[in-house]
């Protein structure tokens, strides 16, 4: 066959056939993992995580409260749903409970702390009154 006549043909002289499969499979395998650290290494040093004590998780509740206190008076947006909604039964009982664990808190807070939690449940009370 001529050249010109072989114009879409293959050049089987050229062609040579590849199994790349084994390749792929290795591309696409999850990472070897690494090997475990040592023991010191795992285990984080007292130095490294703050102390939990009742009070700071009293601390991080409080806050979790409080901002579920203003997403239920309608003032912020509930970040699960992307609007604002107004639901008042939900919002005292999140001001009564930040007011319940406040007391409890009272004997670790200093007086800054203190004062901000004092302005922050009157406010939420305020709001709260307002919208009722």
């Amino acid at each position: 066959m001529p050249p010109e006549d072989r114009d879409d043909e293959l050049d089987e002289e050229s062609y040579v056939k590849a199994d790349h499969r084994a390749s792929r499979e290795a591309e696409d395998a999850p990472p070897e993992p690494e090997e475990a650290p040592a023991e010191s290494e795992a285990e984080p040093t007292d130095e490294q995580l703050p102390e939990i004590t009742v009070y700071s998780l009293l601390r991080m509740s409080i806050g979790m409260y409080i901002e579920q206190a203003w997403v239920h008076l309608g003032v912020r947006m509930d970040p699960t749903r992307n609007r604002v909604e107004q639901n008042l039964p939900c919002a005292k009982v999140a001001i009564d409970t930040v007011e319940f664990m406040a007391r409890q808190l009272q004997p670790d807070l200093d007086a800054n702390e203190r004062k901000d939690l004092d302005l922050a449940l009157a406010n939420l009370r305020m709001n709260y009154v307002q919208r009722v």
